[in-house]
């Protein structure tokens, strides 16, 4: 005896599910899934890149060797140099906010000088 193909069983159950209430629920948790499996990757992407944009202001990088580390001891973990802590209460040359701000001054284009 031959046995019967099971894409064939599975057609055959489709046809006769799909103008069914149960073939429109099957329909719509495949069209669910289908959206998930799209978005997904996006999803992992976008948290992949945030986790890596907060990893990189936590990083600092060694005036005498140049390694990048993560390290917050001070100490270089390849050639045991100061490392200098780069945050913003250390930075020196920090420039006032009044000093770059630009003024702009609005002025009506349709004035009762022009004629």
């Amino acid at each position: 005896m031959t046995r019967s193909s099971p894409l064939l069983w599975f057609s055959l159950l489709m046809i006769v599910l799909l103008p069914t209430a149960a073939g429109r629920l099957l329909i719509d948790i495949a069209g669910g899934l289908m959206l998930f499996l799209f978005t997904l990757p996006i999803i992992l992407g976008g948290i992949g890149w945030l986790g890596w944009r907060a990893l990189k202001t936590k990083m600092v990088q060694c005036e005498v060797c140049g390694i990048s580390t993560i390290n917050s001891s001070g100490i270089c973990p390849v050639c045991g140099s100061e490392i200098k802590q780069n945050t913003i209460s250390n930075s020196e040359d920090l420039i006032p906010a009044s000093e770059v701000t630009i003024d702009i001054k609005a002025e009506n284009p349709n004035s009762d000088d022009q004629v």
